[in-house]
């Protein structure tokens, strides 16, 4: 297995100059994801390709069933990877290579989760003619709802209705487009807080508000942490440390404000992924999803 060179901060205290190669015990991967069923061997090889949790649900490429509705004790599905090809040819050009997600049983608070990107299912009420050609009607119809976490509260970014099966195909350039910009805007927003601070009067090491900054602050994170994402079938496994200003410095140095951009950074062809469920802590083997998530439980009693 081959895996990225650790290179801890300086002036952080650095833990063992020593790499933990070693792969945590499993554990949950998104504390509010419904338990998923026995996955088919072909979605489970793509999902461990991907570095995915194993409850996660592949739409794209087409393996089972796609899902027309979202089930009734259920929110939404959480977007957790998405991918289109990006070659400027108009046949292929913004063409679907990869959609996955997780249903989630409860609805999310905004303000915890900025970035998540999540979609709903609900019968169609767009009027769709039988066809003779394929004997499609209403009841194969689905209306689908994008949503995205964003200052706070849940905001609407598209709708569609009386889409067929091929709904992700249809959905994946707004998604890509959806989290691209989320992750653009966080990690820009966070080096203009970087460059405000170095003024004298700036507390150091705190350069923005972000969600990792407030899982240090309560104790669930600590600087020098040592985070791992196993990719490619546990071929590859990437590593990231938290700084003291809450950000996440990967092994080639580079340094992000929030899972998802490091994520996206690292995968293949830029695939962007839901970075909260596929880090994890080396310590522990949770995921920083199951430590956002004790803390939004922390804050509820």
């Amino acid at each position: 297995m081959s895996t990225d060179h650790d290179i801890p901060e300086h002036p952080e205290p650095a833990p063992s100059a020593a790499m933990d190669t070693s792969k945590p015990d499993s554990a949950p991967d998104h504390p509010n994801v419904a338990a998923g069923v026995a996955q088919p061997d072909e979605e489970m090889a793509l999902l461990q390709r991907e570095g995915l949790p194993a409850d996660a649900i592949v739409l794209v490429p087409s393996i089972g069933p796609t899902p027309m509705r979202t089930p009734d004790d259920m929110w939404a599905m959480l977007v957790l990877a998405v991918d289109v090809i990006d070659d400027g040819e108009p046949e292929t050009d913004g063409r679907a290579v990869l959609f996955a997600g997780a249903w989630l049983a409860n609805q999310l608070p905004a303000d915890l989760h900025d970035g998540d990107v999540v979609i709903r299912l609900s019968p169609s009420h767009h009027d769709v003619e039988p066809s003779a050609r394929d004997g499609r009607s209403s009841h194969d119809a689905v209306d689908v709802e994008m949503l995205l976490a964003h200052r706070r509260r849940w905001s609407v970014v598209g709708r569609w209705s009386g889409l067929d099966e091929r709904w992700p195909w249809t959905l994946a350039p707004t998604a890509v487009a959806v989290m691209e910009l989320s992750i653009d805007a966080a990690e820009t927003l966070s080096r203009e807080v970087v460059l405000s601070s170095e003024r004298f009067y700036a507390p150091p090491f705190r350069w923005t508000s972000t969600v990792l900054n407030d899982l240090i602050s309560v104790g669930l994170l600590k600087v020098g942490d040592l985070l791992v994402w196993d990719s490619r079938a546990g071929e590859v496994r990437h590593t990231a440390r938290i700084r003291m200003d809450g950000t996440l410095m990967l092994a080639d140095q580079r340094v992000f404000a929030t899972p998802s951009a490091a994520a996206t950074a690292l995968s293949v062809n830029g695939k962007h992924h839901h970075g909260w469920t596929v880090w994890r802590r080396v310590s522990d083997g949770r995921t920083l999803s199951d430590l956002r998530a004790e803390m939004r439980k922390r804050q509820e009693n």
